[in-house]
């Protein structure tokens, strides 16, 4: 089969046959149909912040397909359904996964499709068959974007931040999983302010329910939101950013009891004042990828029409054509290159 490896920083992909993968009795083989491009996949492939579990490794973790073969234990899924690859093989047993946090899971064998195992820039992937979710009738392939970039949103806004009717948020980064974050916290109520340096991002958070928008390289973010908001400040920060302006600019902006939640991230740090965050109560948290049951929650909503998921599909590109699509991203005029295969 035809996959897309990564060998070292600062190398493109390589386009090479491999041999199919083979299922264990609890696992499944899944032909890939559509596979998203994460920024993350950068972490990698430029900056080495994050390192994949061997090398080559077959990159690409927001996976859909087919089921074409089971394992002999298999009883919860069968060849023939359509499926997203829930991208955290968690091991459903440990203290953090029966509390439903396994993106948390401590057990040694918890792995990560396409971080530290095989993942979905290739014809076939196998998964095990707990991590498989089936996808309704009516949702399409590139639902695969909606296990980390959707879930990712849904697990911010509704667990780790607590988003409801009448809270104001603040998205920093207008891409994939921002404009999620956007949709997300627009179905809890909240009046949600959208920040990027790019006007085409700003005109497509605006379409899917900004109800104001600021490019942070042409007005300053603060100065903007302290008058959107009567110089209170904002309930909650989703900063997908990660660089220093940006999150001191963050901070800048939360109202007293405010929650700065953290989803992007790159090698920046940010410096807390102390006696701010305790004389005003804010909270900065991390929040990181979701649950089976978030994902399954978000594909809900896009089968119900509520989540918008079409006008994060920015391009569609072939398996061999995966350089550009991440080039696509280091350029930033990516919402979500999906390979499909």
């Amino acid at each position: 089969m035809k996959a897309a490896r990564f060998y070292g920083v600062g190398q493109p992909l390589r386009i090479e046959e491999v041999e199919k993968p083979e299922v264990s009795s609890r696992e499944v083989l899944v032909k890939i149909r559509a596979c998203g491009i994460c920024h993350t996949d950068l972490h990698f492939i430029d900056e080495g912040l994050l390192k994949p579990g061997r090398i080559p490794q077959i990159m690409g973790h927001e996976a859909a397909g087919d089921i074409v073969e089971v394992g002999g234990e298999v009883e919860s899924v069968r060849e023939g359904d359509r499926v997203l690859i829930h991208f955290y093989f968690s091991c459903g047993e440990c203290y953090y996964c029966l509390r439903g946090r396994e993106s948390l899971c401590i057990s040694p064998d918890f792995r990560q499709f396409g971080f530290n195992t095989d993942g979905g820039y290739a014809e076939y992937a196998k998964a095990p068959a707990r991590s498989v979710l089936e996808m309704p009738d009516g949702v399409p392939y590139e639902s695969g974007i909606l296990v980390d970039a959707g879930s990712t949103a849904y697990h911010a806004v509704r667990r780790i931040g607590g988003v409801s009717l009448g809270d104001t948020a603040v998205i920093v980064g207008a891409g994939g999983v921002g404009l999620c974050t956007l949709q997300i916290a627009k179905l809890s109520g909240a009046t949600v302010i959208a920040v990027d340096i790019r006007d085409d991002k700003l005109r497509l958070a605006e379409s899917l329910g900004a109800d104001y928008t600021v490019n942070s390289a042409k007005k300053d973010l603060v100065t903007e939101v302290k008058e959107l908001t009567n110089g209170r400040g904002v309930d909650f920060v989703y900063e997908l950013v990660g660089q220093g302006k940006t999150m001191r600019d963050s901070m800048s902006i939360l109202a007293r009891g405010g929650k700065l939640v953290f989803i992007g991230y790159s090698e920046d740090n940010l410096t807390l004042d102390p006696r701010r965050t305790i004389r005003e109560e804010l909270q900065v948290v991390g929040s990181r990828a979701s649950s089976k049951f978030e994902t399954m929650e978000v594909v809900r909503l896009v089968s119900e029409g509520k989540f918008k998921l079409e006008p994060l599909i920015s391009h569609r590109i072939p398996l061999e054509k995966v350089n550009d699509g991440l080039d696509l991203v280091r350029r930033g005029e990516a919402i979500r290159a999906v390979v499909m295969v």
